[in-house]
Formats: C-alpha cells, sequence, structure tokens
C-alpha cells in the first residue's frame, strides 16, 4: 500500500491497536501512532500530528484513524484536510487495521477511506444475533 496510515487517539489507545495487530500480524506495516492527553497544549498536539503525517506520507497521501468523532484526536486531525493530502476517518477498530495491513489492492486515497470505514461497520455485531438459538449462555 502506498498509502500511509496514522492513528490519532486520545492517550496510548493506538499504540495499543498497533500492539494487538503486530501480536495478530507480526509483518504488519510500520504504522504511525500520536497519543494526545489533556497535559499537552493544542500546539503540541498539532505539531505531533503534523510531523506524523509529513513521515508517514510516501506519495500517495495519508489515512488519518481516529477514535471517535469530536474528540480532541479527530477534531485536531480535521484541521490538517486543507494542509495536507489526508483523509480521516473516524471510530477505529482492530479488524480496519487488519484489513489494512492485509490488503493488497492499492486504492486511491478516498476510495480506501470509505473501503476502510465500510469494512469497520460491517464487522460490528451483536453476538447474540449471530449465534444460534439457544447456545447463548444464561
Amino acid at each position: 500500500m502506498r498509502v500511509g496510515v496514522v492513528l490519532v487517539t486520545h492517550y496510548g489507545l493506538g499504540s495499543e491497536f498497533l500492539q494487538a495487530l503486530r501480536l495478530i500480524i507480526p509483518d504488519a506495516p510500520d504504522y504511525r501512532s500520536v497519543s494526545l492527553d489533556p497535559g499537552q497544549s493544542v500546539e503540541t498536539m498539532r505539531k505531533l500530528i503534523e510531523e506524523a503525517i509529513l513521515q508517514a506520507n510516501v506519495g500517495e497521501g495519508v489515512l488519518v484513524l481516529t477514535d471517535m468523532f469530536g474528540g480532541t484526536p479527530s477534531n485536531l486531525a480535521l484541521s490538517f484536510l486543507d494542509d495536507h493530502p489526508i483523509e480521516v476517518v473516524t471510530g477505529i477498530n482492530l479488524p480496519m487495521l487488519i484489513k489494512l495491513a492485509t490488503s493488497t489492492d492499492e486504492l486511491p486515497l478516498a476510495d480506501l477511506a470509505v473501503f476502510v470505514k465500510e469494512y469497520g461497520q460491517r464487522n460490528i455485531s451483536v453476538a447474540s444475533q449471530l449465534l444460534p438459538s439457544g447456545s447463548q449462555s444464561s
């Protein structure tokens, strides 16, 4: 994949996602993670995000994955939409990362963002709706 990937999350959530990804896929691509916390100034947070975007961009843009829409990580990531070739997808989950790491498709950035969002949504389930009747614990 020629699109770079940056996770921007509260605290160490992004790093933990990447650790889980590497447990499942040891040779997963080297995605970047930016962890934000309330003790950092907005200027510091913006600098960390921009540095990660610049480092991750290998020519085809950067997919920025954040933990939730409306949170500081998402809001700050969105502020780079006009200045850098990025797409921001909110609501990161592990299936999204696994799909990104194993995908051999080289989709353009905008198409990749939609694909990852839809894949992540399809992989959110209510287990009782998937299990045969009677196989649930009471």
